[in-house]
């Protein structure tokens, strides 16, 4: 699976929000504050097929930029 530039994007909105994401399988991605203040939905083009939790998604995202076309 390739994330698009959008989904990148959304992560990186994501992770001003809050620093762990879980993944539930679909093409829904969804984070919230953790003072529950603030929720934000996206809807994707990547349809994940198992649930994940991302712990820190900026050394994520920091991995990921160091690959010009990295597939998960």
């Amino acid at each position: 699976m390739k994330f698009s530039d959008t989904t990148l994007e959304i992560l990186k909105n994501y992770s001003t929000i809050n620093q762990g994401l879980v993944v539930k399988p679909g093409s829904v991605l969804k984070t919230i504050t953790p003072s529950r203040t603030v929720l934000a939905t996206a809807i994707v083009a990547e349809k994940f097929p198992v649930a994940f939790a991302l712990y820190d998604l900026n050394k994520f995202l920091a991995k990921l930029s160091l690959y010009k076309d990295c597939e998960m």
